[in-house]
Order: structure tokens, then C-alpha cells, then sequence
């Protein structure tokens, strides 16, 4: 009996890890083509609609770009992905 709730408790948190992983991936592959995250949440934007800060589960991400209609590239320009405050990948698009 113990046995089976243990290994029910394992599997949960191994799915709720996996989880998480999927979603912090996803972020972080969309970032390398220069794209919005999905699943980390803007806290803190400028006024341009775009640039900021948003946070997820355990990771920041630190966007820059041009998201005002008369902007000449559109876009993320620059951004800093971070995975529990240190700093994982930054990138400047050119």
C-alpha cells in the first residue's frame, strides 16, 4: 500500500517537472528565433507594447524591441533570459 503511494507521489512530481521544463524550453526556444514568450507573463512594460520584463515559473526574461506601428524591423531586438536570477542566454538581433 505504502509502495503505490510513493510511487504515485513520484510520478506526479516528475510530471509536474517535466512540466515546467516544457514550458521554460518553449520560452527559451521562442527567444532564439527572436519571438514573444507564451508562458512567462509581462510584470513590468514600457510604453512601447512590448519591452520588459516578464517572469514565469523560476525564469525572467528581459525584452527590448520595436512594437510600435511605425517602427522600421519590428520585433524583439535584444533579450536576457534568466533561470532562477542567473542569466542563461542573451542575444542582439542585428
Amino acid at each position: 500500500m505504502k509502495t503505490k503511494t510513493v510511487k504515485r507521489l513520484f510520478l506526479c512530481f516528475l510530471f509536474l517537472f517535466l512540466l515546467w521544463f516544457a514550458m521554460a524550453a518553449t520560452d527559451l526556444l521562442r527567444l532564439k528565433s527572436f519571438e514573444k514568450p507564451i508562458f512567462a507573463r509581462p510584470t513590468q512594460l514600457y510604453q512601447d507594447g512590448g519591452s520588459g520584463t516578464y517572469t514565469g515559473l523560476g525564469w525572467r526574461i528581459e525584452l527590448e524591441g520595436n512594437f510600435m506601428p511605425e517602427d522600421e524591423l519590428p520585433g524583439i531586438t535584444q533579450f536576457e533570459y534568466y533561470l532562477f536570477d542567473d542569466l542563461i542566454l542573451a542575444a542582439i538581433r542585428d
